[in-house]
């Protein structure tokens, strides 16, 4: 495990991202479930800041994680507007509710990963 870890840019959040995506790879519980979307917040509003967010590129890339479903729900919930339930069905499978619709948090967390990997092949 690395010993230091810097935020001074996107990229060292968006590695943070990938570590939590890790986390709920490996261990799949609300907490990891809430760290991962709360990192994914703020690592778009730690990219409109950033100097590359003026390159025509990236203000497209922005539009298109802004106006992602899953990006709208997660923001909801870090901001306090919603809440979620982690359930773990009888079957094993697992469930984020939101606002009373059912996600498959593995379908969330992937989109997500997709959506900020292309922002960053660019940058």
């Amino acid at each position: 495990m690395k010993a230091e870890h810097n935020f001074l840019t996107p990229r060292n959040l968006y590695e943070k991202l990938l570590r939590e995506a890790e986390r709920l790879n490996n261990e799949p519980n609300g907490d990891n479930f809430f760290n991962f979307i709360a990192t994914a917040y703020h690592l778009e509003e730690w990219i409109k800041k950033s100097p590359i967010s003026s390159n025509e590129t990236a203000k497209r890339i922005l539009r298109k994680i802004s106006r992602n479903p899953f990006m709208k729900q997660c923001c909801k919930v870090v901001e306090g507007q919603s809440h979620f339930i982690f359930r773990v069905r009888k079957d094993g499978s697992i469930k984020i509710v939101i606002d009373e619709v059912e996600w498959e948090p593995k379908k969330i967390k992937d989109e997500i990963l997709q959506l900020f990997e292309t922002y960053f092949k660019i940058k």
